[in-house]
């Protein structure tokens, strides 16, 4: 079972925002229309539909294109509305980690995704100038995956021992999901990535007991964001923790 501790109150700004916008959405900010500068549509679509949004996923795309002083501009000018997670890849011996954590806050970020399969972190706590960043584990990819899957419990229980504050979960893969949710307990976050492009229904996730879906293209390359985002927002239960 999932430790109590001070994972809940790191995770505590995400669910508030949630809670106030009545969504469970987290947008994954990675794709742009060819020839259109990257960092102005995603201003661009944030203020279209940021009230619709509880957090904002950025990840290696994004980062390549519009560099780190881009990304900073992005999330200082919506920081009061939307929660930010960056979606680095990190992966690495535990100094890495920290150290790449540590220039994420610096950014302005609230939370990041690491992967959990290194088994080589003590603990992870990332805490700066009074903030602390907010640590999601990879814990089953919305890829086949058979690798990750096959040690789908060892990682579960890493993660508790870790205290992160959440863990990632494919939307595609409900069996994981009820797995955490059963091993981890009611107070553990699950994000769940893979919903629409790759197939996901809207809301599937969140009945096996996720607590957010991530939607990244079904979204971000629709003619109408705003419209294909009132539809999963209507598709999801009332957040309530």
């Amino acid at each position: 079972m999932w430790r109590r501790g001070v994972a809940w109150v790191l995770s505590s700004k995400l669910k508030k925002i949630a809670v106030e916008k009545r969504s469970r959405v987290v947008l994954a900010l990675d794709y742009y229309p060819h020839g259109r500068d990257p960092l102005d549509f995603w201003s661009s679509l944030l203020s279209d539909v940021g009230d619709l949004v509880a957090g904002v996923k950025v990840g290696l795309p994004a980062l390549l294109s519009v560099g780190t002083e881009g990304l900073r501009e992005l999330v200082e000018s919506f920081s009061g509305d939307v929660y930010f997670i960056a979606d680095f890849k990190l992966a690495d011996i535990e100094d890495i980690v920290r150290s790449v954590a540590l220039s994420v806050l610096g950014m302005g970020f609230n939370g990041a995704i690491l992967h959990l399969f290194p088994l080589c972190y003590s603990r992870l706590g990332v805490r700066e100038g009074g903030r602390s960043l907010d640590l999601y584990g990879v814990a089953s990819m919305s890829c086949p995956s058979t690798l990750m899957d096959a040690h789908l419990d060892e990682l579960l229980d890493y993660a508790a021992k870790l205290g992160l504050a959440g863990v990632v979960v494919g939307a595609n893969k409900p069996h994981a999901i009820r797995r955490a949710r059963e091993r981890l307990g009611s107070q553990a976050l699950i994000l769940s990535p893979g919903v629409g492009v790759q197939g996901v229904e809207p809301g599937a996730a969140i009945a096996a007991g996720a607590d957010f879906e991530i939607v990244g293209r079904a979204v971000v390359a629709s003619p109408s964001p705003r419209a294909a985002l009132e539809r999963i927002v209507k598709s999801h239960p009332p957040p309530g923790w």
